[in-house]
C-alpha cells in the first residue's frame, strides 16, 4: 500500500509582487504534476507507486527566491510529486521518463524530459510556448482553431529537431511563457483553459470584456447581482426610528439607495446635510427622503497605482503614497489596493478592513516597468469588485500621469484596448466616484501629452461625478490628500422608498436637488428597477 506526504510552505499573500520566486523540482523516476492557484501557500505532495513514501525520499530546501525539491529514493522507485504553486510562481522541471503537466496561469516554466508525456493546459491567449524536441512526439493533440506552428528544422547538418511555437503577435501582452526541451517525448497535449475570475492577475486586453459584463449586470433582463449588493434588495425589517439618523427599513416595500455629492459655489465639499435637506423627484413624482448620511456609512475604496514605465523615476514614492491613501480610510471603510505594472493589472490586496494586512502589501509593491494601458486598469479596476457593491459608497482613486499609450501615440507599447470614448461614456454608468490624482511630472515628456493626459483624466472624473485632484509631483501630496478626505466627507449615502413599488426592470429617471441655498448635488440620472 502506498503512502502520500504533504509538505506545506506558508508564503505572502502578496506572493504576486515578491522578487520572481522558482521551484526546482529533480525527479529522474516519476511524474510532475503543477496546479497554478490563488491559495498563498506552496505545497507538495508525494506518492510512491510502489512502496511507502519516507522523508528521506525527498528533500525541500527553501532561500528567498527559491524553493528547491530534490527526490533521491534510495531504491530508485518511482515518486509523483503534486505541486500546487500561488500565482506568480515559476518552475523548473526535470524528469527522465516521467509525464510532466501544469494546469493553471503558470509565470513561467522550464520543463526537460527523455520520454516522458508533456500536458499542458493552461490560459493560451496569455501564455508563450517554446518547444524542441530531438524527435517529434509520438501523439501530438492541439486545441481546436489552434494559434501554433510546428516544423521540422535543420539546425546541423546531421542534426534535425522539432520544433512548436504559439503564433502570438509580438505586441500581444502575455503573462507566461513555458519553455520545453524533449528528446523522444510519448505524448503532447496542449488544452485551452481560461484565466481564472479570481486570479490576481488580469490582462490589460481582458478589460472591454470585464467592463462590459459589469455594466450589464445593471441593466433589466441580466442576472441580479447578490442580495448583498442589490441596490434595491428589501433589507431586514427593523423598528422605524427616524431620529437615530440611520436607514429605516420596512419588510414590506423596497428601497433604493442613491450615492450624491455635495458641494457649494466654490466647489467644496458640504458636510453635515441631514434627510431634509435633499429633494429627491423620481419620474415627476417627489418622493420622501428617509436617510441621508455620510460620516457614518462606510466607504468602499479602492486605490489604483500606475507603476508603469511612465512613471519609473516616482517609484519609491508611490510606496508611501499608498500609505498615506490608505490612512484616509476610517476603521469600518473596506480599503483594495491595485497595480498596473509589467504591462499587466495585479490585485495587490482585495477589499478588505484588515488595515495591518494592508500595509504589509504596500511594502511589497513591484519595481517594474512595462507599457502604459492606463484606461484598461481603470476598467479592470471597476470591474474587479466596486461593480458588485452598486448604491454603496464606492470611489476609485488612481495615482497617475494619465500618459496612456493612447495620449503618447506609442501603438508598438501597449496602448489600452478599451478606447477612450468607451471609457468615458462607462464612467457615467459606473456606481464608483473616480478620483484622478495627477501627476503633472508626466509634463517631463514634451509634446503635450500630459496637458492631454490630463484633459481627459477630468473627463472621467467629471462622468462619475469625481474630480480631479492635480499634484506637481507624487512627492508632493501633502497639499493633495486633505483635499481628498474632505471630498469623501461630502459623498452622501441618500435613501427612499418609492411610490411606484413595482419593480419592473425599466428605467427610472431621478433627480436629486438640494434644500438649502448655494448647495448643488451631482448624482446618477436614475436607476433600472429591478
Amino acid at each position: 500500500m502506498t503512502r502520500c506526504v504533504l509538505w506545506v510552505l506558508l508564503l505572502p499573500a502578496a506572493a504576486i509582487l515578491l522578487p520572481a520566486i522558482t521551484v526546482d523540482v529533480d525527479n529522474p523516476f516519476g511524474g510532475v504534476r503543477v496546479a497554478v492557484g490563488s491559495d498563498p501557500r506552496f505545497r507538495v505532495r508525494v506518492t510512491g507507486t510502489t512502496r511507502e513514501i519516507t522523508r528521506d525520499d525527498v528533500k525541500i530546501t527553501r532561500t528567498e527566491e527559491r524553493v528547491v525539491v530534490k527526490c533521491a529514493p534510495h531504491d530508485s522507485e518511482p515518486i509523483d510529486l503534486d505541486l500546487f504553486i500561488p500565482i506568480g510562481f515559476s518552475v523548473d522541471v526535470v524528469t527522465m521518463d516521467g509525464a510532466i503537466e501544469i494546469n493553471g496561469l503558470i509565470r513561467g516554466a522550464r520543463l526537460v524530459t527523455e520520454t516522458g508525456d508533456i500536458r499542458l493546459a493552461v490560459p493560451w491567449r496569455a501564455t508563450r510556448i517554446r518547444m524542441d524536441s530531438e524527435r517529434k512526439p509520438a501523439a501530438v493533440h492541439l486545441p481546436p482553431q489552434a494559434n501554433f506552428t510546428q516544423n521540422d528544422i535543420q539546425v546541423t547538418p546531421e542534426r534535425t529537431i522539432w520544433r512548436l511555437r504559439d503564433r502570438l503577435t509580438g505586441g500581444r501582452v502575455t503573462y507566461g511563457l513555458i519553455r520545453v526541451r524533449a528528446q523522444e517525448p510519448g505524448e503532447l497535449r496542449l488544452t485551452d483553459e481560461p484565466i481564472p475570475q479570481d486570479s490576481p492577475v488580469k490582462l490589460p486586453w481582458q478589460s472591454v470584456e470585464a467592463l462590459a459584463k459589469a455594466l450589464d449586470q445593471e441593466k433589466p433582463g441580466k442576472p441580479k447581482p447578490p442580495p448583498r449588493t442589490d441596490p434595491q434588495a428589501a433589507p431586514a425589517p427593523t423598528k422605524p426610528h427616524p431620529a437615530s439618523g440611520n436607514p429605516v427599513f420596512r419588510s414590506d416595500v423596497r428601497m433604493v439607495n442613491l450615492v450624491v455629492t455635495a458641494t457649494d459655489a466654490a466647489g467644496r465639499p458640504v458636510t453635515e446635510l441631514d434627510p431634509g435637506d435633499f429633494t429627491i423627484i423620481e419620474e415627476g413624482h417627489e418622493q420622501e427622503v428617509s436617510f441621508a448620511g455620510s460620516d457614518d456609512v462606510p466607504f468602499n475604496l479602492a486605490i489604483l497605482l500606475d507603476l508603469s514605465g511612465s512613471t519609473k523615476p516616482d517609484r519609491l514614492a508611490m510606496r508611501e503614497a499608498a500609505r498615506r491613501f490608505v490612512s484616509l480610510a476610517r476603521p469600518f471603510d473596506r480599503v483594495a489596493l491595485y497595480a498596473l505594472a509589467g504591462d499587466i493589472f495585479h490585485v495587490v490586496s482585495p477589499l478588505t478592513d484588515d488595515r495591518e494586512a494592508l500595509l504589509e502589501t504596500v511594502d511589497k509593491l513591484p519595481d517594474v516597468a512595462g507599457g502604459s494601458p492606463v484606461y484598461d486598469a481603470i476598467a479592470l479596476a471597476y470591474a474587479e469588485e466596486l461593480h458588485e457593491h452598486p448604491g454603496q459608497r464606492n470611489a476609485l482613486i488612481v495615482i497617475s500621469d494619465g500618459i496612456d499609450n493612447q495620449v503618447s501615440n506609442q501603438r508598438t507599447d501597449t496602448p489600452s484596448t478599451i478606447r477612450f470614448k468607451r471609457l468615458a461614456k462607462a464612467a457615467g454608468e459606473m456606481h464608483a466616484l473616480i478620483y484622478p490624482v495627477f501627476l503633472r511630472s508626466g509634463e517631463r515628456f514634451g509634446r503635450g501629452w500630459s496637458q492631454k493626459a490630463r484633459k481627459r483624466l477630468e473627463t472621467l472624473a467629471a462622468a462619475s461625478h469625481g474630480r480631479i485632484f492635480p499634484a506637481i509631483s507624487i512627492q508632493d501630496l501633502d497639499p493633495v490628500l486633505p483635499l481628498i478626505e474632505s471630498e469623501l466627507r461630502g459623498v452622501y449615502s441618500v435613501a427612499y422608498y418609492p411610490s411606484n413599488q413595482n419593480f419592473d426592470g425599466e428605467w427610472r429617471g431621478v433627480e436629486v436637488k438640494a434644500g438649502r441655498s448655494g448647495v448643488t448635488i451631482r448624482a446618477r440620472p436614475g436607476y433600472y428597477a429591478r
